[in-house]
């Protein structure tokens, strides 16, 4: 597949100084521990490839006002455990302290800079452009020949460490970024068939508009709903879903999707699942039905069994899969089997790609991580680009990529 960015296979990187925008934002606890390694090691690979560069790291943790917006110091170390050599750490950004340190690295040796979102503009929403005339990229790139995003999970985001770097150092996209943009581009431009989407989750918005741009761009053979957005598709059908279930689409102000999906339905029919079954909580109990024996009562709470296994069949004949959002509350045991079932087909597709951060938590519970073909790391930034919109952080390294054919 033709790519319209650079990749670290186009450039010299030993003995280079390198700047890399990695994401090890991770759940911690209120001592400050670190809960999950997974965004730390998903780095790994790009970070094993920088073995003769001087590097340097660039991160964030949480955001202002959360409980877990703290420092990097715990994140260095777990790298330095995960990595099998020191990862040092720097408490500053871009002091006279900080520059001297990575001024002073040697070949092979990394330093992982503060949070950048300590930094105020950080988080101002400007272009790659204005950003490029902050202080933290004026202060740091002299001090670099070679830019890499490596942060695909935070790439739909025009912050300034994401994006300021790319206009005025050479700007390639790492290891973990190109896998994560080829594995999403499988599910989007693939002429593999069938290629079935699973969507689900809470955020029916977001599952509208990935199915949006599945079908305008007949990127999917077969859409298959479940969690909040099947209950809008259910009554866009004609369902009636009972008054619990009616409230919730209207407190959460997805009444207006209803009408969008009643459209899809006419317009592509055939293309969109919904489930003919649904497991109600009723006391904290899983009770199962068909869908036009839903009470006025109680929360949907999970597919049904009989959608389970007719979802499941379609998956595990699919020549590509993309999953994206748990099936109903996984959270709670008794209302997971959806979830789980339809997790464990997927890895029966010859592609299998998965997304989300509460999918890619029910995989590492399972033990499933290994048989998927990619399990994104990217959140929003997955839906975003199963959205079929443009992530800031790509479009500045396409951007990078085009001044250095010209040059």
């Amino acid at each position: 597949m033709l790519k319209d960015y650079l990749t670290m296979d186009d450039v010299v990187l030993d003995n280079k100084r390198v700047l890399v925008r990695v994401d090890f934002n991770s759940p911690m606890d209120a001592k400050g521990n670190i809960l999950d390694d997974r965004r730390i090691r998903s780095h790994l690979g790009t970070l094993r490839s920088l073995e003769h560069s001087r590097v340097v790291l660039m991160s964030h943790q949480s955001r202002p006002g959360k409980k877990d917006y703290t420092t990097l110091e715990a994140h260095a170390k777990l790298a330095t455990q995960l990595l099998g050599r020191e990862v040092a750490y720097e408490d500053d950004l871009f002091s006279t302290c900080a520059r001297d340190a990575l001024k002073s690295l040697e070949e092979g040796e990394i330093l992982l800079l503060e949070n950048t979102r300590f930094y105020a503009e950080e988080m101002m929403n400007l272009t790659s452009e204005e950003h490029a005339q902050s202080y933290m990229v004026k202060m740091l790139s002299p001090l670099f020949d070679l830019f890499v995003n490596d942060a695909f999970s935070v790439s739909h985001r025009s912050h300034c460490s994401v994006v300021g770097f790319t206009g005025v150092l050479p700007s390639v996209a790492g290891i973990l970024m190109d896998k994560e943009i080829m594995a999403l581009d499988k599910g989007l431009k693939t002429h593999d068939h069938p290629t079935i989407f699973a969507l689900g989750g809470t955020k029916a918005d977001d599952s509208i508009r990935m199915i949006l741009n599945a079908l305008k761009r007949d990127a999917a053979d077969k859409i298959l709903t479940s969690g909040v957005v099947a209950i809008v598709f259910m009554i866009a059908n004609g369902t009636d879903v009972g008054d619990v279930n009616r409230k919730l689409i209207l407190d959460q102000k997805y009444s207006d999707l209803i009408p969008i999906a009643s459209k899809l339905l006419k317009q592509y029919p055939g293309k969109i699942d919904v489930p003919v079954d649904v497991a109600l909580d009723k006391d904290g109990e899983r009770v199962e039905v068909k869908v036009n024996k839903i009470p006025n009562d109680l929360a949907i709470s999970d597919i049904g069994l009989e959608t389970i296994s007719n979802y499941s069949m379609e998956l595990k004949a699919a020549h590509v899969s993309v999953f994206h959002g748990p099936t109903g509350i996984f959270e709670l045991e008794k209302f997971r089997t959806g979830t789980e079932e339809l997790l464990k087909a997927a890895t029966k597709s010859i592609y299998s790609i998965a997304g989300g951060g509460h999918t890619a938590a029910t995989i590492d519970q399972l033990g499933l991580e290994s048989k998927f073909s990619h399990v994104s790391m990217g959140g929003g930034a997955s839906i975003t680009y199963l959205s079929g919109e443009p992530l800031a952080g790509i479009e500045a390294l396409k951007k990078a990529a085009v001044r250095s054919v010209k040059a």
